[in-house]
Parts: C-alpha cells; structure tokens; sequence
C-alpha cells in the first residue's frame, strides 16, 4: 500500500526535521513494516528547465537538429535533439551531464556524459516524458505528444531550477507491506496511518470531519436490504446537476502518487475517499436505477458485466446490489458496466456500505477480482464510517461542481451493534507480560491518544472502551491492549532479561519412543525392510481382501480412484507393495508401522498404530519352507526383544476375513480376572488363499503378523532390571519332541518349565520337523533348553537330574523323545 507524506501532513503535524527515513524506522518498529521510501524526482538528478531559443539543422544529418537552450538568463548551451515537436520558445527538460535517463525509454537507466554527436559536441540531451519516467496522462499542463520530447510551456517554469521544483514533485511515498496490516482495517487509509504518526510523534491529530449540509427533506432513493447479515449497514444519497469531466489537477496529482491513476471527477472522488478515510464509495448513474436499489444475493448463474468489460456468472451466495430488474454491481467487489458513470451523466447515486468481510473476501476470490475494494471489505470494516465516507465524497463533489447540489437526505438502513466494546486489563498482568514497569496512568494515557477510553476500576484494572474502527476486527481481549501498550511505550525500552525457565527433561512421548525401539528390533535385530505406504486405498482393495464396507471412511475429495477411503487395516497396500517388489526378488521380508482409521458412531473415527510384518517367498524357491513358523518364530522373537508381558495364543481365533483359518494365531492378554476379557494384541496367519488371487499372488508364499500397537505399548509398563554378570558356566541341551499338531509350542514350553527341573533359565523353540515318517497329524518340536546355577558350577549329576525331570514331564504328557 502506497501513502503520501504530503497528504499525511494534511492531518497530523510532522515536524521538518524528521526526515522520511526516520519516520518508516518509526512506523516500522511501532506500527507495521515499511518496505520502502521513495522520494518524488530523486531519479531526477541534474536534470533542469530550460527553454529553446533558437533551432537551427545539425550541418552533418538531416534528421538532427541544434537547439540553443536557454538554462538561465545569462546561461545558454547547444544540445543536439531529434525529437519532432521542437518549437522556439519552447519550454523543456534539460539532463546535464551525470543524469540518468532511459534510451527512448527503454532498457535501463543510463548516466548521461558529454559527447559529439557527428562532430557537434553536446553536453546533454532533452528529455522526452518516457525517458525520465513521466506518464503524460499525469499532468493536464503536459501537451500530449507521445514519443515527442515532455513540453513544460503551459508550465512556464523559471529556467535552470531542478524537474522536481518545476513539476511540484516534493512527495515522499511510503510503501507499507499489506501484509502487516490485515487485522487493522483503520490502517488502510491516509487518516488511519496519520492517526498513528500523531502518537508516534506526539502531534495532535486534525479530525476527518466533513463540513456539508445534508437536506433534511426532499428526494432520497429507496433501498430495501434483503440480507442484512452481508449488509450490516447501507447508506447512499443522490446528487444532482453534477458535470462529468477531468479532475482537477490536485485530486489527480494525489491519486496518481499513490498508484490509482485517474478517470473522470465522479469515479476520482469516490477512489480518493478510500484512500483517504479507507471506506470504498460506488457511484451509480440514476438513469439507469430501475425504481430502487435492493441488497439482495445473487440467482444462481446470473450474469453481470462488469466496469473492467468483462461478463461474470455469479453464484447464489454473492451478494449483490441490483434495481427491480438487473444486477448493477458485485456488492463490495466492482460495479456494473450498465450503471457506470459517463460524461452524458447529470443524476448520481452515490454508495458507502459495510458488507461482510467474508462474503466479499469468497466473492473476490470466485470471481478473480482482487479490487481496492476488496482488499479493504475483506479486513471488516468499522460501520460508522458508512456515514463519514458518504459525507466526504459529496463535500468534494460541490467542491469541483460547483452546480451541483444533495436534492434530498441520506438513505441509512443499519443492522449491526453500536454499543461500545468494553474490555478490562490487569495493570499488573501488563507489566509482568510486557517485561516492564509501567504504571497505570502511563497506561490510560498511551490507550487515550490512542482514541480509546480509559479509566481505572479498583487498585489493579483499567476499564477500557475501544473505539468503533479497532473493535471489528482488531481488539477483542486484554492481550490485544498489551500490544497496544507495549508497541507505543516503546519495545527498544524494554530490557532484555533471559527467561527464569527452570531445567527439567522434556515430557517424553512414550509410545513414539517404543515406536523407535520397534524399528530397532524389526531392522536391525529381525532383518525386514521398511516400507511405508499411503494411509488410504481404493474399493477395489476393500473388496480384493474382503474388508468390511461398513468399516471405512470415505474420503470426500479423493486424489484418485485407487484413494478413495482411509485404511482400516495395512494389509492392501502391503500386498500392492509385494506384488510390485516380487517381480525382483524371490523371497523378502517387509513391514510398515501405520495408522489405521475405522469408522465409529462417534465424530472420530477409532485411530490405532499398528505393526504389519509380511515374509514372502517365490512358490518356486520356498520348496518345503514353513513360512507360517517363520513369522511366528519373527513375532516372538521381537515381543522377546520388545520386553513385553505375557500373552497366550489361540488358535483359530482372527476376526479378519483376509486370514487362512487353518494356519492363524492370535495373542492375547492374560488376566487373572476370570470375568475380565483377554484384549487381542497380535495375529500370525498366513494369507486367504482367495486374498492372494486376488492380489496376483498366487505363485507366492506369504505369511504375516499384526500387531495392535498401540494396545501393545500400553502394556509395556516393564521397567529396566539389571542383574549381574554370571560367575558360573551354562549348560545348553538340546531336545526333540514328537507331539501332535493340536499341541501348541507354549503348551509344549510350559511342560518344560513346570517339570520340576531346578536350573532351567530358557527353553527355545529352534526348529518344527514334519514328515511321514512321524504321522500325518504329528510334528517334531526341538528345543535349546539353557541349565545354570547362580550359585556355583553345576555337576553332572544335578544337569542329569534336570533333564531326567523334563523328560518325564514331557512322557507324561504324551511326548515322544526322539533320539533316545
């Protein structure tokens, strides 16, 4: 956003001896960043008036000519020109050497040195417009000639005084970042930004009043508002016998230093109040005002073309501001061509509303329209400022029409709260969150030259009104007033004191800190590869692995087809990761560590971490390998590693349908309550064989566990034991044991450990044998059983003695020992 420090000073004393770099450090460390400063005619450096008193033709080129300028009254130099609009008399821009100009303006700036020009020595050149950067629409004074060089005699400037002096370029643009400025919509205008220069700088501020007498009685226009929600408040007056031309030269010069350019007096005054007093204004054409305005939002599809000639189809949630029968503008965003002002028109109807910042902001959005208008709707905008723009525009309407006259009062239709926003403030809280001492009078008097009211209730609170302009958006609690407080009083005041933060660990997240260790376990400890994979899939993966429909979550804006639900289980996009990875390898081992997503009766869905480990083996190379074995031997031994408690395995025991019945295993907790459910932590199953063809994996192997971990971590409530390190040898033997198959090895497992032997430390399930010769229905367990005594070295006949008590353990309980 651009500002004028001349049109600042209009408002607010600034002291002469501030320059404008000081004042953007001021703003910028009180207020909001300043990007940049940019003095008028500071490009202009040596480049003087000057007048042509004599042209005669360059003796060596036909297309050249010699103008003796004029610099001063006893001054002349000869300058080589080809520009075709000399003329004797003429009054011009002179760059002397050392100025910088643009070749016919193009290119970049270039430093102007004396040269001869086919043997005519010239020590400088005369300016066209483009060449020092003029727009010759800038100025009415400036003769429209475009290419030709900038003629200044209706100027008639003195000779030899600098450009900037002759043209009355003394302005200083500031360019403040919008960005530091969307929660302060009383910042988007001249006043507002003066209304902080007087606190920063200690000035008094001169008030925006505008000095016009309205009709009490007489014409007005009639205005129904059918959506007061996006209207909170509508005023709009008529003006009569106006005369549409070119603005004068003042109003022009304003607008275009701030980059609005200028049209016409009507559409001026209505752009010049919003930079001025930051309430966006729309003139409307009576004659073309069918019966009565009516606020009402758009048909669905209605077309408007709008001022900028393009045709826009609105939807039904635009608010727009039509007659009887047509939209005649895009409420808060642009007018409509069919109502704008042109130079046949005499009847105005002139706007200044409030509407809703969000409606305007979607509205600008939809349509791409990032107007003046929009920009500043879109930030929430003080209501009582309706009245004061409307009051503004007509003043200066009379002012450069001088026929024209208010042919009846303001229409002003509200719906919105005019009580005061109160808010209190701890004097104490202040100081402790600002890191300063400051008292409460200091306090009232920064919020009170601030324009908010201010005064103390009880010892230790200050009651505050805030204003209308900083109560939109702006200023709402009381941490907003120590902004306040602290911003004016100063931030470079305050001490820097290091934070009394006392030293403690940070709270540590369990479950991510076991999550780690089972990575460990799984990478490094048990040889899988991670994968990771998208945490939705598609119905054809929900119907491939038979998950329940009922179950998923459908996603409303899916990527793609093959993304259309949260997972419920990572199984689908693991089997679409084996499917892609068997083309290479013929046998690896994989896992993914994941959220699962199923749909609950309540707003979120049940979210749980779980492990998936796959074994995959090539139908051709796995021979006789008992995959299932090997992932359930996989499981056990990372619930070894993890240092989990206590499961028990079931048969048979999976709800999953993607599982094989006759190869599954769950785990579960044990409880000593007999009442209390055992939880379901993990399943070992090899794959449906229905599953696999309908993943293409039918010549593949695949046996799989799932952990809930979640469930899993919860119980991990094991702490670290140490114990010392063995003084006394251990003895390792070795058994085989043929059982049925209906004998699980933890049944097995506990024979071993509750046979009455005094020095088993750790029975290991090591290999599972199956053959003919052992009978179709039985199998043959071998176990690593580790004997050792803490207190010395065992003797033979206390191991023989062990191992006499695991055998019997295991006959008695139908075991047959091979090998013996």
């Amino acid at each position: 956003m651009k500002i004028s420090l001349n049109w600042l000073r209009e408002f607010v004393d600034i002291p002469q001896d501030v320059n404008a770099k000081e004042l953007a450090h001021l703003f910028s460390v009180k207020v909001a960043e300043v990007e940049s400063v940019h003095e008028e005619g500071a490009e202009w450096g040596n480049i003087i008036t000057g007048q042509i008193i004599e042209l005669n033709p360059h003796p060596n080129a036909t297309k050249l000519k010699l103008a003796t300028i004029a610099l001063s009254k006893t001054k002349t130099t000869i300058l080589v020109c080809g520009g075709n609009n000399l003329y004797e008399k003429m009054y011009v821009a002179v760059a002397l050497p050392g100025a910088k100009a643009r070749w016919h303006g193009e290119g970049d700036l270039m430093e102007l040195k004396t040269v001869e020009i086919r043997g005519v020595k010239s020590e400088g050149m005369i300016c066209a417009a483009e060449e020092i950067g003029i727009k010759l629409s800038e100025d009415s004074r400036f003769k429209q000639t475009p290419g030709g060089i900038l003629d200044l005699t209706e100027i008639k400037p003195k000779l030899g005084i600098p450009l900037k002096e002759a043209l009355n370029r003394t302005d200083v643009i500031f360019e403040i970042e919008n960005k530091s400025l969307t929660h302060r919509p009383d910042l988007w205008s001249h006043y507002g930004i003066a209304r902080e220069f007087a606190v920063i700088l200690g000035t008094k501020l001169r008030k925006a009043t505008p000095k016009v007498k309205v009709p009490w009685k007489g014409q007005k226009m009639e205005v129904e508002v059918k959506n007061k929600t996006l209207c909170p408040r509508y005023c709009g007056i008529i003006i009569e016998n106006v005369d549409v031309k070119q603005s004068p030269e003042w109003l022009a010069k304003k607008l275009n230093a701030v980059g609005r350019g200028a049209h016409n007096n009507i559409v001026d005054v209505t752009n010049y109040v919003t930079e001025e007093l930051g309430q966006p204004l729309h003139a409307f054409d009576i004659n073309n005002i069918s019966e009565k305005i009516i606020v009402r939002t758009a048909e669905d599809k209605e077309k408007i073309t709008t001022l900028d000639k393009e045709k826009r189809i609105l939807s039904k949630e635009m608010l727009v501001i039509a007659d009887k029968e047509k939209p005649l503008a895009i409420a808060g965003v642009m007018g409509g061509e069919n109502s704008g002002i042109t130079e046949k028109t005499k009847t105005i109807f002139i706007e200044s509303a409030t509407f809703n910042a969000t409606s305007v902001r979607k509205t600008g959005t939809k349509l791409n329209l990032r107007t003046e208008a929009v920009q500043r709707f879109e930030k929430s905008l003080d209501p009582l400022l309706a009245e004061q723009g409307l009051l503004r525009a007509c003043e200066l309407i009379l002012q450069i029409c001088p026929k024209a006259h208010l042919i009846g009062p303001i229409t002003d239709i509200k719906n919105f709260n005019e009580k005061p926003l109160e808010v209190e403030m701890s004097v104490s809280k202040t100081c402790s969150k600002i890191g300063a001492e400051i008292s409460a009078k200091e306090m009232i008097k920064i919020l009170e030259q601030l324009e908010f009211k201010a005064k103390m209730k009880g010892k230790d609170l200050i009651k505050v009104t805030v204003p209308s302009f900083r109560a939109t958006k702006d200023v709402s609690i009381a941490e907003d007033l120590v902004e306040e407080v602290a911003r004016i009083y100063g931030y470079g005041k305050i001490e820097p004191i290091l934070p009394n933060i006392p030293s403690k660990l940070p709270i540590e997240n369990a479950e991510r800190r076991l999550e780690y260790r089972a990575r460990d376990i799984l990478s490094f400890g048990l040889g899988f590869t991670e994968v990771q994979t998208y945490s939705f899939y598609g119905k054809r993966e929900i119907t491939n692995a038979k998950l329940p429909q009922e179950l998923h979550i459908e996603l409303e804006n899916h990527l793609s087809e093959d993304q259309t639900h949260l997972r419920t289980s990572l199984i689908p996009n693991m089997l679409k990761a084996v499917e892609q990875n068997i083309k290479s390898f013929n046998g690896f081992k994989i896992y993914e560590i994941g959220h699962t997503f199923i749909e609950h009766k309540s707003f979120f869905p049940i979210e749980e971490n779980y492990i998936c480990g796959i074994i995959v083996e090539n139908k051709k190379t796995a021979k006789n390998k008992e995959l299932f074995y090997e992932a359930k031997g996989a499981f056990e031994a990372f619930l070894s590693a993890f240092g989990s408690t206590e499961l028990k395995s079931e048969k048979n025991t999976s709800h999953h349908s993607y599982t094989n019945p006759a190869k599954c295993i769950s785990y579960k907790t044990v409880s000593e309550n007999v009442e209390q459910n055992a939880i379901e932590i993990a399943t070992v199953y090899e794959l449906n064989p229905v599953v696999l063809k309908n993943f293409g994996l039918e010549d593949v192997k695949i046996a799989c566990f799932e952990i809930n971990f979640t469930r899993l971590a919860q119980l991990n409530t094991q702490k670290k034991t140490y114990t010392p390190i063995q003084k006394f040898p251990e003895i390792k033997i070795d058994i085989s044991i043929v059982f049925p198959k209906s004998k699980t090895v933890q049944e097995v497992t506990k024979m071993i450990e509750s046979s009455g032997a005094l020095h088993i430390k750790e029975v290991e399930l090591f290999d599972v044998f199956m053959d003919k010769s052992l009978g179709e229905n039985s199998r043959a367990l071998a176990f690593k059983i580790t004997l050792r005594s803490d207190e010395k070295t065992l003797t033979l006949e206390e191991m023989a003695e062990d191992q006499k008590k695991i055998f019997s353990s295991l006959k008695s309980n139908g075991g047959i020992i091979r090998g013996t």
